[in-house]
């Protein structure tokens, strides 16, 4: 009895043991597996050409010539690197199929490897709308204004179609992953803007520089429309003409035949009738809209291509690494000269722009800023002179 209890136990002990040894000897394999996989993977990051790649018996080859005589490990398979540096693979070894897509870790499952997943992408444009038709569903997507792959990825809920608004004329680059980490080609688009004249706004249109709109019962000129706001100037100019200085002392700028306080932006007239008298003619509803301006307040410093920085927004300043010491802050201004330019070269119809009226950009304390009926923008205009005057506002859509 005891001998076959024994016996029992020294075949249950034998049985444990072989399962533990079988166990141990899969994983050993599948973690050597890994670890050669992963010694390959390291050498594909370092790989400077792109394109497709071969493996065989282990070895890299690309157009049928080695790439490296090192064999990496026992195995066949397709590798990919794209231009961005990414790496995919699959790579049959003995009955294991060793894959990683493009964005995802290595994974060794049994069985034979398939092909690459290819998302495919139908772009269709409406305006600022533009609709993405894909084989996949619950997919991310990462914009870049250059073919850089640079950006955040955005995973947006949708029903069929991925739907972005975009308000950028230029090239835009757009790519697509999938939970698994399959990336698309690189998708290419760009948008048309609508050029209209004397039509109602709208937030959803991407309207074309030196469009003209209809808003608060207003027309204006569209200087430029983007993603979140938009740009305008009043295309008739207001009732009074008005100057930046006065001839007579006064809180504002002023000269006198005795003294003088200078121009500035801050201490315009034009300033303050536009932010505390004109804009009480806009409605509510376009006065919560209202976007601050931070005007460059400096005259007396030329950090701007050697010239006054008076007169230019903040947002320009940063844009060109300019600097400026003093802002002010003004819900309503004038067009700079980077903004006629831009509706200048850009519009087809330079009618809007016509005119004898105040521009806000000054590089002197002494002389202002105005555009002509010939369509020059004037830099040596006596800040006393009372000219039209266009109010430029920046609103939220």
């Amino acid at each position: 009895m005891k001998k076959k209890k024994y016996l029992i136990l020294t075949i249950i002990f034998i049985l444990i043991l072989s399962c533990i040894l079988i166990c141990f000897n899969k994983i050993y394999f599948k973690t050597d597996l890994y670890n050669k996989t992963n010694r390959l993977l390291e050498y594909l990051y370092i790989v400077e050409d792109e394109g497709d790649f071969d493996l065989k018996n282990g070895v890299v080859y690309k157009d049928k010539e080695i790439m490296n005589g090192k064999v990496f490990l026992d195995g066949n398979g397709k590798i990919n690197i794209d231009k961005y540096g990414n790496v995919k693979f699959l790579i049959n070894s003995n009955d294991k199929c060793i894959s990683k897509t493009s964005l995802g870790s290595i994974k060794i499952t049994k069985g034979r490897c398939g092909d690459f997943k290819n998302i495919k992408v139908k772009i269709i444009k409406n305006n600022s709308n533009i609709s993405f038709e894909t084989n996949e569903n619950d997919l991310e997507y990462k914009l870049s204004k250059n073919d850089d792959f640079k950006g955040e990825w955005i995973h947006d809920n949708y029903d069929k179609n991925i739907i972005i608004k975009s308000f950028r004329e230029n090239d835009n680059f757009i790519w697509f992953k999938d939970s698994e980490g399959n990336i698309s080609d690189v998708n290419i688009f760009n948008v048309s803007c609508l050029d209209t004249n004397n039509t109602k706004y709208s937030s959803n249109v991407f309207y074309c520089s030196g469009s003209t709109i209809i808003l608060d019962n207003i027309e204006w000129v569209v200087l430029e429309d983007t993603n979140n706001r938009i740009k305008l100037m009043k295309y008739e100019p207001i009732d009074k003409k008005l100057s930046h200085c006065l001839t007579e002392k006064s809180n504002f700028c002023y000269y006198t035949k005795k003294e003088n306080s200078s121009y500035s932006w801050s201490k315009s007239y034009i300033n303050y009738y536009l932010n505390y008298i004109f804009i009480n003619s806009l409605s509510e509803e376009i006065q919560k809209k209202l976007i601050v301006n931070n005007i460059c307040d400096d005259y007396d410093t030329f950090n701007c291509n050697k010239d006054s920085c008076g007169g230019y927004s903040k947002e320009e300043i940063n844009y060109y690494n300019y600097s400026c010491s003093k802002y002010t802050e003004s819900k309503i201004k004038l067009i700079s000269y980077d903004e006629y330019n831009y509706v200048y070269f850009k519009s087809k119809n330079r009618r809007v722009l016509n005119g004898n009226y105040w521009a806000i950009n000054s590089y002197s304390k002494d002389k202002g800023s105005v555009v002509q009926g010939n369509y020059e923008y004037y830099i040596l205009e006596n800040p006393t002179s009372k000219l039209d005057i266009k109010p430029v506002i920046l609103i939220e859509k």
